[in-house]
């Protein structure tokens, strides 16, 4: 009995330090000890927040602060290596939450060209991936290691000014509806991506959501954004946002090639939360 008691004890001041260093760090980690755990803890934590705005996406979406460092309303559920539809999938499949608005980074869209089912994907109906979202100390974002590789990122990312992040980059560009009288040239295996999430999207459209199609920082190669994923915003009702190309370039700090710094990808975060003011202004 002793011994049991002593284990229960142990357990208890774990569970207990565990959940003290989680509030200091603003209700969840930033980054653990590998990209599918990082994705796993930031998706469980999105879909706890149970915010309005969800931003869905790949490594590029995920270096952006959400409601855990100060942007309200706000819930980012990137997935490192992964894209925006794995998720898409999930919401309409009711494993993950929706919101009443819900942004879609089109930077990664392609990697769902090759039809292979990712690691976080297949992670989403397990019974631990459920937990995790219903309870934030039995999380990916909570696990131990989590704390100190978040603290790596922070040294790699740098940090911003909240207050200043909050003025974004300072340009007046917002979504708009694709021009319904363009043309697009589709692959047959682009054609049929498109037919899928269009639907998905129409239906989280029905149910109340709104869908911007973002193309985040960094700008592309080309100016012009591929025509599978116009087709897409067409052919779906969601709205067309080509954040990126409209930003000066010297205002967007890569820690790499793909990746933003902290500053920048706060006021990423800005103008998403800028573009929701926008359109519901209009609306």
């Amino acid at each position: 009995m002793r011994y049991t008691l002593t284990i229960i004890l142990t357990i208890g001041l774990c569970f207990l330090a565990q959940s003290i260093a989680l509030n200091a760090s603003g209700g969840r980690t930033l980054k653990s000890e590998s990209n599918f755990f990082s994705s796993l803890g930031r998706i469980q934590a999105g879909a706890y927040a149970n915010q309005k705005i969800i931003v869905l996406g790949s490594s590029i979406t995920g270096r952006l602060p959400d409601s855990a460092q100060g942007f309200d309303q706000l819930s980012n559920m990137g997935c490192d290596g992964g894209n925006a539809i794995d998720a898409l999938r999930a919401v309409d499949r009711g494993i993950l939450p929706s919101a009443p608005w819900i942004f879609v980074e089109a930077n990664t869209l392609f990697l769902s060209l090759a039809n292979h089912p990712t690691e976080i994907s297949n992670s989403f109906e397990t019974a631990w991936f459920q937990v995790g979202m219903k309870y934030p100390l039995l999380s990916a974002y909570a696990r131990p290691s989590a704390f100190l590789y978040s603290k790596l990122l922070a040294k790699k990312t740098g940090s911003f000014d909240l207050e200043d992040s909050k003025q974004g980059f300072g340009f007046e560009i917002f979504p708009n509806p694709v021009d319904s009288n363009e043309v697009y040239e589709v692959t047959k295996k682009e054609a049929e991506l498109v037919s899928e999430t269009a639907a998905i999207i129409q239906r989280l459209q029905d149910h109340g959501s709104k869908v911007v199609i973002v193309w985040l920082p960094p700008a592309r190669s080309t100016p012009n954004p591929p025509e599978w994923i116009l087709s897409l915003a067409r052919s779906s009702g969601a709205y067309w946002w080509d954040l990126a190309q409209n930003i000066p370039q010297k205002k967007v700090r890569l820690t790499d090639k793909i990746h933003m710094d902290a500053t920048s990808a706060a006021r990423t975060t800005s103008e998403l939360l800028h573009a929701i003011q926008f359109l519901e202004s209009v609306e």
